[in-house]
């Protein structure tokens, strides 16, 4: 397989984009869970559900507002079991366009409005050395990798920067958004985006005083709230060898063609609150 220049993967699709062979953040997720997780996921990729449409439009609208109507078709009539929805989403479809509602047209409106007054969107989009939806194929420690950043930036001004916008239904406290992190491996996300950044910079992938690597929350119901998380250095530390060692697992499954699953066995020790009289 050829390698494509990033002149190549600057015009990608999302189609061409998820068509091309290689180590994605969301394949490394579900290494994470375990190896048999991983080659179920590349032989049985799960369609779009509602919520992940709804979070492709709020990411259009807030990095690529200008390309929204040519990907996207509102429906303003009633419901979508009509045969009169059926017949209009076929044809939008044939033209290339995601179909949603009016309703989930103005929350992904809002929702990118909110996100692009945040400090952080305001600092970084339109600067010159800021990238949106950047694709970046390299070859890594998992052979060809790929990644598709939202934001991307490298200037003196603001250091190397990588930024990932995710949209979510829960609340935006300390608490939450570690345990939201933890359970989604977003930190296994921003490593490996942080991977491909120093790859297409040319870069060692050491973590300098000027790199950031950053997930920018945003409420998908009111009142619409932000926040930027930005991973500490013991997280930092942590991931990397993670990421190393996932590395190895993979190299190890791979030469022997074996891919298990989770232990045949575990010994549990249910904790003491729920064995215990309220």
């Amino acid at each position: 397989m050829n390698m494509p220049t990033p002149e190549d993967t600057l015009t990608w699709s999302d189609a061409e984009y998820f068509a091309f062979e290689a180590m994605s953040a969301s394949s490394l997720k579900q290494l994470l869970k375990s190896p048999r997780q991983y080659q179920h996921h590349l032989l049985n990729p799960k369609p779009k559900t509602l919520n992940m449409v709804l979070g492709s439009a709020i990411h259009c609208m807030t990095f690529e507002p200008m390309h929204f109507d040519a990907r996207y078709a509102v429906w303003d009539g009633e419901s979508r079991r009509t045969k009169a929805y059926r017949e209009w989403k076929e044809r939008q479809e044939m033209a290339g366009r995601t179909c949603i509602t009016v309703s989930e047209h103005e929350t992904a409106r809002r929702v990118a409005q909110a996100a692009s007054r945040h400090p952080l969107m305001l600092d970084l989009l339109g600067h010159p050395g800021t990238q949106v939806e950047r694709v970046i194929v390299w070859q890594g420690l998992f052979g060809l990798c790929k990644a598709k950043i939202d934001l991307l930036h490298c200037s003196e001004e603001h250091g190397l920067v990588v930024c990932d916008l995710k949209t979510t239904g829960t609340e935006l406290d300390e608490h939450t958004l570690q345990q939201s992190m933890g359970r989604y491996a977003v930190h296994l996300q921003l490593w490996h985006y942080f991977e491909a950044a120093c790859a297409y910079y040319g870069r060692t992938s050491e973590v300098t005083f000027d790199s950031r690597l950053m997930a920018l929350y945003a409420q998908t119901a009111a009142p619409h709230d932000t926040t930027a998380c930005e991973l500490g250095p013991e997280t930092v530390a942590q991931v990397r060898e993670l990421y190393a060692d996932l590395a190895q697992v993979y190299s190890s499954c791979t030469e022997l063609g074996s891919w298990p699953g989770q232990p045949a066995e575990r010994l549990i020790e249910v904790p003491a609150y729920y064995t215990q009289l309220k």
